[in-house]
Order: C-alpha cells, then sequence, then structure tokens
C-alpha cells in the first residue's frame, strides 16, 4: 500500500465531505473570530474548502450513480416486499396441509425469509428464497390439493432472478466506486487535513471562552451527527 492510497481519517468514506460541510457552517458562522486569530481564514481558504467538499463529494457519491443506486434499491425492496403476502398465503397453506406436508413455518424456511425481507437483507432473501423455491416444488402437490395456486409458486420463482439481478448492479456500483475513492484518496486526505486544521483552531479559539462552542468542534460530535441524521432518514 503507498502512502497516497492510505486513508487518514477514521470514518466511512462517504461521511467524510458531510463531516467537513458540517465544519464549514461552523466556520462561516465564526469567520471573524478565526480571521482574527490568524489571516490564514480569509474568504479564499472558505472558499478553497467548499470546492474541495464538492470534489470529494461527487467522488464518493456521483449524483448520477448515486440516483441509479437509488433507482435500483427502490426495485430490489420493491421485489423482496412483494413476497409478503405470498408467504403468508404459503403459511396457512402449509397449516391446512399439516396432515401431508408435516412442515412448519420455520422448517419450510418461511419465517426466515420474511425476517431477511423485512431487515432488508437482499442477500439473505435469495439465499432462503431458494430453500422455500425447492420446497414448494417438492411439496406442490398436497400444497394445492389445499388450494395453493400456480400464481403464488410463480411468485417466488420470479423474484429469483430480479433479485440476484439487482444486487450484482448494487455490488458493481459499489465496487467501481471503491476503486476510484482508492485511486483518488489523496484528495480525501487533504481534504480532511485542512477539516482538522479547522477543527483544531475553533476548539481551541473556544477552549477557555466558552466550552460549549470548543465542544462543537469536535470531529466525533460531527460525526456522531452525521449518524444521527442518517438513522433518522
Amino acid at each position: 500500500m503507498t502512502r497516497l492510497d492510505m486513508r487518514n481519517y477514521k470514518c466511512k468514506d462517504e461521511e467524510l465531505p458531510v463531516i467537513a460541510g458540517y465544519a464549514k457552517s461552523l466556520l462561516i458562522r465564526d469567520l471573524l473570530d478565526f480571521q482574527s486569530f490568524s489571516p490564514i481564514f480569509d474568504q479564499d481558504y472558505v472558499d478553497r474548502f467548499d470546492k474541495n467538499i464538492s470534489l470529494v463529494s461527487e467522488l464518493v457519491s456521483p449524483k448520477v450513480e448515486t440516483d441509479e443506486s437509488k433507482k435500483i434499491t427502490k426495485r430490489l425492496y420493491g421485489t423482496m416486499d412483494s413476497l409478503l403476502d405470498p408467504i403468508d398465503k404459503v403459511r396457512t397453506y402449509l397449516s391446512l396441509a399439516k396432515n401431508t406436508v408435516g412442515l412448519s413455518a420455520k422448517d419450510f424456511g418461511l419465517t426466515q425469509l420474511g425476517k431477511k425481507i423485512r431487515n432488508k437483507d437482499a442477500e439473505g432473501v435469495h439465499q432462503n428464497l431458494l430453500i422455500v423455491d425447492s420446497f414448494l416444488k417438492k411439496y406442490k402437490e398436497p400444497l394445492v390439493a389445499v388450494g395453493l395456486k400456480d400464481i403464488i409458486i410463480e411468485q417466488f420463482e420470479a423474484a429469483i432472478p430480479l433479485i440476484i439481478s439487482d444486487n450484482q448492479l448494487q455490488f458493481d456500483i459499489v465496487s467501481k466506486r471503491k476503486i476510484i475513492v482508492q485511486n483518488n484518496r489523496e484528495f480525501l486526505n487533504e481534504l480532511y487535513e485542512q477539516l482538522m486544521e479547522i477543527l483544531k483552531t475553533g476548539k481551541s479559539l473556544y477552549k477557555n471562552t466558552n466550552p460549549a462552542k470548543s465542544k462543537e468542534y469536535s470531529f466525533n460530535s460531527l460525526l456522531k451527527n452525521v449518524r444521527v441524521v442518517h438513522v433518522q432518514k
């Protein structure tokens, strides 16, 4: 690993420009204090910081790829969610066929499949969907005898290639982006260095005069805010 490949920051790549954006807001708010402290914090400094944030934001989360990823995710989740109703129906048919099939919903794979769908775990859904599909084929005759329709079986079958395809597309996007980021790591490190320069200066400026303000310039505090906002979304 070369020096340019090394990550100098301890957060996710996509979190770095968001943290820097928060720091930029603090810097603009307190710019007069920063300028009184040192002439390096002029408007050119702020503009350069803003430009670096935009550059890294586009590098780690380019708009075209982000929009495409959102579209794929929505479609993938839609495919998975569409299985919830068929799962409930098969669960009922299993109960009706308890004397001929003799498997519980858990043994049939339905319980775990539903759990993976609710957790939005595409890999887990795929694996458990294959189990359910195999059991549907194996016990088709006794289940059809109690009312199971071919269209329900087909819903499970049709979902398999759709989930595989969209999950692979998501993986390809993330994988390619990781390689691009890896090859341009110096830009993220440069942004981090400027970010830390601002945070360290801010903490020093207000350490004794305004402890509450000084705390705002904590990297860990800003990172926590980023993750709270992400969870809420």
